[in-house]
């Protein structure tokens, strides 16, 4: 009878770990077998990406296919090869792949991915020029390497972390956590490593950026002068500073690193010399750059071609531009393209050619015009697709959910009158990851309204600068309005909807419980049919009622978040709902759970 009883122990907890776990897939998370088609590798893709990223992107999805590559490490490579581009479109492709890979499972519990993916976000976000967001990733990706005793790394990013305040405003806390890696590293130099003189001269080029940025050109020179004379030191004793480290360039590759840092150096050089108008010293440095391995990169030339300009070797600077634009073609809507436009009608101006100056400089107002509107558009585009990934992310826990009790509950009943003990200790587990899962779905749940809030607010930002009337062109020309006033009747269904749901979210219409479609009758003038069509033909609603419940709903997250001191009948009646009943019923509908258990998860 004992022996009987403890067959059925297993076997029923068999069955319970079976019911709610996930089951192990066979090859789960591994590379699964290798092609022998070395084509589609991994190693393939990343020899070109910095040249052929389209094609390191086909190879990429190929060795996906294959099996060469598991489906986060094909994303985590795609993320690397969108993070390297000029374009910022392709910035806003690598965050949004890296985000969703910093809440995947199997990236949180590999250290080395996971530092590699928050080495992409930093990336991605600082040439996007977020530079709030690059703080954050860069702040977690130091700590990742102090928990695992990579001072060294962590030093490194520290400097990037300063150059990134300066980038926000706070430029001496910036300033003065650079000087304080330096010094760490300085103190760190014997004995000596490549680790460390690698570290050293990158945050000694984070201080020259930060010196630059602040117009402290006598201070950069002393800087540059320092990596210099490590350079130096490398040069002549490479094996004393041998340490293994991944960083660490062979020995046919070793002249290739000195010399590019050397020609970084002499550029830097050059720029603080020639903004501090000497420019024979800024000459001998630039004489000294075209000798080096950077020069034959035309991103460098490129660089160092507003230096030049300063010292009045023109033809020198625009025979670099007209290798950059003859390079670009015909992908001029960037950044590049606009400095260079810029750079043109200051040199056109130093030699009195004022109409050619107008020219270039009336283009380079049209494309920051354009990038700018891009900018906006491509964020909400982010913002509208976080939303999206959020929204998603919650159906497949609900949907994850429900499957789950459904097997929990068959299990139950074939056990419960055999083990009544295990009953209550499955449903304490429960209990536990119905608190776990209302926790993830309440912060879902807040991240999706706020992205839902951050875009709305970027769209109505668009709209109005639709609106702005342009500047008098050379011809002194009368301004035109880009968009004329449009009386409500006038509108499209389409316009009429926008028009509508920008009056009842501004005027904050829906917290009103007796709001009905008579308000807005009387408010525009509209005929009742008119507004039903608007949103029958034109939205993504049903009616009115289907709007004003999702805008109440979203309140009553805000207000649930931010004001725990409002009890649930209170936040109910803030929220434009006329009784507890009809607000329980509809908050449980669209997020799954309470508001009492949304609270519950806040406290």
């Amino acid at each position: 009878m004992k022996n009987s009883f403890i067959i059925l122990f297993l076997l029923v907890l068999l069955v319970l770990s079976g019911c709610t776990g996930e089951g192990n897939r066979s090859g789960e998370g591994m590379g699964g077998s290798q092609s022998s088609d070395t084509l589609y590798t991994e190693k393939a893709a990343m020899d070109i990406y910095g040249t052929q990223p389209e094609r390191a992107l086909q190879i990429i999805d190929s060795a996906e296919l294959l099996g060469n590559l598991t489906e986060v490490r094909a994303d985590y490579l795609r993320a690397k090869v969108y993070s390297s581009s000029i374009e910022s479109i392709h910035f806003d492709s690598a965050i949004l792949i890296a985000e969703r890979l910093m809440q995947n499972d199997e990236v949180l519990a590999d250290p080395d991915l996971k530092e590699n993916v928050l080495e992409v976000l930093l990336n991605a976000c600082r040439l996007d020029q977020d530079f709030e967001q690059a703080l954050y990733w860069a702040t977690q990706l130091r700590d990742s390497y102090r928990e695992r005793s990579k001072e060294t790394e962590a030093l490194r990013t520290d400097a990037e972390i300063g150059t990134l305040l300066v980038n926000v405003g706070q430029q001496e806390a910036g300033m003065a956590r650079i000087d304080d890696v330096i010094h760490q590293l300085d103190s760190l130099r014997e004995p000596k490593s490549f680790s460390n003189l690698d570290a050293s001269i990158i945050a000694l080029k984070r201080k020259v950026e930060a010196c630059f940025e602040m117009e402290l050109y006598d201070a950069a020179i002393p800087t540059s002068q320092r990596m210099l004379e490590l350079l130096n030191d490398y040069e002549q004793y490479p094996d004393d500073f041998h340490d293994g480290n991944y960083r660490e360039p062979s020995d046919e590759k070793r002249p290739d690193y000195i010399d590019f840092y050397r020609g970084k150096a002499y550029s830097y050089m050059a720029k603080s010399f020639a903004s501090l108008n000497e420019n024979d010293e800024a000459k001998k440095y630039i004489a000294l750059f075209d000798q080096t391995f950077a020069s034959q990169s035309l991103t460098s030339r490129f660089m160092i071609a507003p230096t030049l300009g300063k010292i009045g070797e023109y033809d020198h600077m625009l025979a670099i531009y007209d290798e950059v634009e003859q390079r670009l073609g015909n992908d001029t809507l960037n950044e590049y393209y606009a400095e260079l436009l810029f750079e043109r009608a200051k040199v056109a101006e130093a030699l009195n050619r004022l109409s050619e100056a107008n020219y270039y400089l009336q283009r380079f107002n049209n494309l920051k015009e354009q990038l700018h509107k891009n900018l906006i558009q491509n964020k909400a585009n982010l913002y509208a697709a976080r939303f999206q990934a959020q929204r998603q992310q919650r159906e497949i826990e609900l949907q994850r959910e429900a499957t789950r009790r459904a097997k929990t509950s068959l299990t139950v009943t074939g056990v419960v009158c055999l083990l009544i003990f295990l009953l209550a200790f499955y449903a304490v587990r429960q209990w536990r990851k119905t608190q776990q899962r209302n926790r993830i779905l309440a912060q879902q749940i807040i991240d999706a309204v706020e992205y839902k809030d951050k875009y709305s607010e970027l769209k109505r930002q668009m709209e109005t600068a639709s609106t702005i009337p342009q500047k008098e062109n050379a011809t002194g020309e009368a301004p035109k309005t880009l968009l004329k006033e449009t009386k409500p009747t006038e509108l499209s269904d389409a316009e009429l909807f926008d028009y509508l749901r920008n009056l009842i979210e501004r005027e904050q219409l829906f917290l009103n419980p007796n709001f009905e479609r008579q308000t807005l009758i009387d408010l525009t003038g509209l005929s009742k049919e008119r507004i039903g069509a608007a949103f029958a033909q034109a939205s993504g609603y049903e009616r009115l009622t289907t709007l004003v419940r999702e805008l109440r709903l979203n309140h009553a997250v805000r207000l649930l978040n931010e004001q725990p001191e409002l009890n649930i009948e209170q936040v109910c009646l803030a929220s434009g709902f006329a009784n507890t009943v009809s607000f329980n019923r509809s908050f449980k509908a669209k997020f799954g759970m309470t508001p009492s258990e949304f609270r519950g998860t806040r406290l």
